[in-house]
């Protein structure tokens, strides 16, 4: 075994007898040494230790061993190859399958993997080894990298419904395992966007399916905690770039084909409750063919709608029908995940709870999500910004104000300001447009930023090549409840009179955007001729009141029975 070295220290050994020469100090005599091999040692020489009057080769020339021969000596003692001896990225590939069978498969440590291949003549440094299993990805632990590789991979397959599983070397990693010994949870590690490549030594799975289990009816808790996990996940699967300007998503979202189907829905809903049963349902049954896509394209915008939209709904069987129909759908496709068992728990929540216990919980739940710090709670940063202009979506009639004015008043505007600042005009119509709605609500329309804000989106819209349709209503609006409260406050026959006719006019320009044709995107201004109606009376206008109830009966009769949405996903 050590024959290799026994024979390089023989061949290199001082003379017993001799003294050695040490370049830093003088002459000085050495202890003896003794060979490992004795019988290899060099033959004796005539010289004997009693003549003192022969000198010694080694003490007038004494052997310098070269960088070549400890370079022997010391991968004799370690089995490891020095720089003459490195292989080629050629050579290394011819070995990888052996190597990979004994480190990964057989799961050998390293050291006997060395030895073993030098047992088949294939010497390398610890270093080279490490340095060549970096580049093949050959890896036993979880890295920082990897783990949070996978778990990009995994919330973005959970808000699909898809359960993950991931291997390495043909063995489940465990995740949690590593995030247990680090002392940290998954959201410590969580980094915005779409999951790269993984490395070639994992691989995602789909796990086999489990053995059905019943699923009990959910408390409370547990619901609200799917919630806060589907809001994560959804969170971290970034709707627009993290660098877009906070309210510029929600303008994206206006062109989402799930954003459409609510939107029917939402329609149906105020249909029906005026009598329109006919359109009502060609109306649902639009937003039910798409609703699916609460599953195939699902957002944190989407879930947060939808969670708004019932609770301010009138008809009591559309919203029983929604959470029925989406725990349904993911039964029986068998879509798996958190939003799955969500939709699934509120639906037994439903049912096993009055109508008012079940509003009161899905309330508080929304309330607690606009007010959770995100810190804290494993969401990015902004992320409850980016949601306040759902609250602000309008819709045909506001069954309960009071309510949803308490959800609208927890949006706090100096959150959109510590963003990134529009430049474009477009972007930054967007921005004063929600910043008109959240003051606006919050102070009912008083203030004279209330006037300066409207006035200054409507001007900007004109410098705009797109559909501006809505920013214009979301200007006119404020104008008009700006002038109607300064109707209702003042005692000035002239000033109440002024502010009425102003306030009726903003209306009026409002509805006659909309008059003789039917856009299911604008169905709220079906709203404002209704308003128009309400405020006529209250001023004692009975002709113009009538007159606007019958425009409000027209356009109701322009809206199709047999409604069929043309192209979705397209900027109004």
């Amino acid at each position: 075994m050590h024959s290799d070295f026994t024979f390089s220290v023989n061949n290199y050994m001082p003379d017993p007898n001799a003294k050695m020469l040490l370049p830093y100090r003088g002459s000085v005599s050495t202890p003896v040494m003794q060979t490992f091999s004795p019988e290899l040692s060099p033959p004796a020489t005539d010289s004997s230790p009693s003549d003192s009057g022969s000198v010694s080769k080694h003490d007038s020339d004494p052997v310098k061993p070269t960088a070549i021969h400890m370079q022997t000596v010391f991968s004799s003692q370690t089995g490891e190859a020095h720089p003459s001896q490195q292989h080629s990225a050629q050579v290394w590939e011819t070995h990888k399958a052996e190597i990979r069978r004994l480190y990964l498969e057989e799961n050998r440590p390293l050291k006997e993997v060395m030895a073993i291949m030098r047992q088949k003549g294939f010497r390398a440094t610890v270093r080279m080894y490490k340095s060549r299993f970096d580049k093949w990805g050959f890896s036993k632990n979880n890295s920082k990298k990897d783990v949070i590789a996978m778990l990009q991979v995994q919330r973005q397959r959970n808000a699909v419904g898809k359960r993950t599983a991931f291997h390495r070397n043909g063995k489940e990693v465990a995740i949690d395992a590593y995030l247990k010994r680090k002392g940290i949870s998954q959201y410590d590690l969580v980094e915005p966007g779409l999951a790269e490549n993984l490395p070639e030594n994992l691989r995602c799975l789909t796990p086999p399916p489990e053995s059905p289990k019943t699923l009990q009816a959910p408390g409370s808790l547990s619901v609200q905690e799917l919630i806060l996990q589907c809001a994560r996940d959804l969170a971290w699967n970034w709707y627009c770039p993290p660098d877009t300007p906070l309210v510029a998503c929600a303008a994206h979202y206006r062109g989402d084909e799930l954003r459409c189907a609510i939107t029917d829905i939402t329609n149906a809903d105020w249909l029906f409750s005026v009598g329109q049963f006919e359109r009502g349902g060609a109306m649902c049954e639009q937003g039910f063919q798409s609703l699916h896509l609460m599953f195939q394209k699902p957002s944190i915008y989407g879930l947060v709608h939808l969670l708004i939209t019932v609770l301010d709904a009138s008809n009591k069987g559309i919203v029983k029908e929604i959470w029925r129909y989406l725990a349904a759908y993911s039964a029986t496709i068998r879509v798996e995940g958190p939003l799955a068992r969500l939709f699934q728990g509120i639906w037994k929540f439903m049912s096993t709870h009055d109508y008012e216990e079940y509003w009161d919980f899905i309330f508080e739940c929304t309330e607690k999500l606009l007010v959770i710090e995100e810190q804290h709670s494993g969401l990015p940063a902004d992320t409850l910004p980016r949601l306040y202009p759902l609250l602000f979506i309008p819709r045909a009639y506001q069954y309960k104000t009071q309510p949803y004015r308490r959800l609208q008043s927890r949006c706090d505007f100096a959150r959109l300001i510590q963003g990134p600042m529009p430049t474009a005009v477009e972007e930054l119509t967007v921005f004063q447009a929600t910043e008109l709605l959240i003051l606006g609500n919050q102070t009912m329309w008083q203030g004279e930023r209330v006037f300066e804000l409207a006035n200054t989106v409507l001007e900007n819209t004109k410098g705009i090549a797109y559909n501006t349709d809505f920013f214009v209503y979301i200007a006119l609006t404020s104008l008009a409840h700006y002038h109607r409260n300064q109707f209702l406050a003042t005692e000035d026959p002239i000033a109440k009179a002024s502010n009425h006719q102003l306030s009726v006019h903003y209306l009026e320009t409002i509805v006659s955007v909309m008059e003789g044709q039917w856009d299911p995107d604008m169905g709220y201004m079906l709203g404002e001729l209704e308003r128009l109606e309400h405020w006529y009376r209250e001023a004692g206008d009975a002709a113009l009141a009538d007159a606007a109830h019958a425009r409000w009966q027209s356009a109701l009769e322009a809206i199709p029975k047999d409604f069929v949405r043309g192209k979705k996903g397209v900027l109004h």
